[in-house]
């Protein structure tokens, strides 16, 4: 009879073992809590605390759990709920203009080994992020524009009609081409996605810095139908920078067309009175990233308008110009006297000032008419 094989001997996963397992578990949802908290309230450095804390817990659990079988069941689920914090982390890193600290992140994930190529392919959050990274590269002037092209083009392959992030990279990605005066990659990218999710605003902003840089002629049916289309929207339907696209549009259709001008006129002023009644929802962030004012983190006021917030004066700098990449690249020095004049007369009006009221409108109107032409750099062609 011959000899009995040895029986491997299995380590079983301990009650203990489920117990610390259950804990961590429990502790990266009360984080994941934490985040969407803040990210919600956009204290965006108190986010990428709470975003940090969770992935060291996730890695030091993995290099604590000796358990074999244990890591092999709970790999999958460790790997995901470690992209999941890093693609958030990213994401926030990006929401505060920090490019650099982005580009860190993608390839301490995915470039050196942390990430295998199974889980980039699997994750639904791997091609924003891969998007996102050379975004990153770009704005820091590393990266190559052909390649950033093609990564937007597959994410239209891989885009659902109901998939929100999918169409917040494909506006990201037609800003980007609009920035680098790639009008005719933006119009097409800017179609897809009004096929994809019905959104024709990214494709109206296109064609309009196309118009102002003096490529194209301006498309009149197609802003009359858009025009047509959001005329009884109301402004939360779409978001700030799309206002000011819409007023802008506007405004330059009371240049091209004949009939009813003045009322085309108040229209337009009408979409930047919606702008700047937004603007009180958020008036305590930063107009640059968004973060918001804690007690310890006390906001810098714009002295020229005193509506303007800005965390740092590195962010009231980088969105002073209308080069700003931040929607149509309308920058604070175009939008300063806009703000002030409309808080006076918003001001006066909500306090019964007669005497004052008439005044201030026509000085708000007036800024608005600069704004729409010479404050954009429209003045040869809204009066020529």
């Amino acid at each position: 009879m011959g000899k009995k094989g040895k029986r491997s001997k299995q380590k079983t996963v301990t009650v203990a073992d489920r117990a610390s397992i259950y804990d961590v578990q429990t502790r990266l949802g009360e984080l994941q809590g934490k985040f969407s908290i803040s990210n919600r309230l956009l204290l965006l450095s108190q986010a990428v605390n709470v975003l940090r804390e969770g992935i060291q817990l996730i890695e030091t659990t993995m290099l604590e759990s000796s358990d074999t079988v244990l890591k092999m069941n709970l790999q999958t689920w460790f790997v995901r709920s470690k992209t999941n914090f890093y693609g958030n982390l990213m994401m926030v890193e990006f929401d505060r203009y920090n490019f650099s600290g982005a580009i860190q992140i993608y390839e301490n994930l995915f470039e050196r080994g942390n990430i295998k190529m199974k889980m980039k392919i699997e994750s639904p959050i791997f091609r924003s992020m891969q998007l996102q990274y050379h975004e990153a590269l770009l704005r820091q002037g590393q990266g190559n524009i052909d390649t950033f092209i093609s990564f937007s083009k597959s994410l239209i392959t891989h885009g659902r009609k109901d998939d929100d992030e999918i169409e917040q990279d494909l506006r990201r990605s037609a800003d980007i081409l609009r920035t680098t005066k790639l009008f005719d990659e933006a119009i097409v990218l800017g179609k897809q996605l009004e096929e994809l999710t019905g959104d024709r605003l990214s494709l109206v902003t296109t064609y309009l810095e196309q118009y102002i840089a003096g490529d194209k002629t301006l498309p009149e049916d197609f802003f009359l139908n858009v025009l047509e289309k959001h005329k009884n929207d109301g402004f939360n339907t779409v978001n700030p920078s799309s206002v000011l696209v819409l007023a802008q549009s506007t405004y330059l259709l009371h240049q091209l067309t004949s009939g009813e001008t003045e009322k085309i006129f108040r229209k337009a002023i009408s979409f930047i009175e919606g702008y700047l009644d937004m603007i009180p929802k958020v008036k305590s962030c930063c107009f640059t990233c968004g973060q918001a004012g804690t007690p310890t983190e006390v906001q810098l006021v714009c002295s020229g308008c005193r509506v303007a917030c800005y965390c740092s004066i590195d962010h009231q700098r980088m969105t002073w110009k209308k080069e700003a990449v931040r929607g149509m690249r309308i920058g604070h020095e175009v939008l300063c006297p806009l703000m002030k004049a409309y808080r006076k007369w918003r001001h006066a009006h909500d306090n019964g000032d007669n005497e004052q009221v008439s005044r201030l409108r026509l000085r708000f109107e007036r800024e608005c008419l600069y704004f729409l032409s010479d404050g954009l750099g429209l003045k040869d062609k809204c009066f020529k």
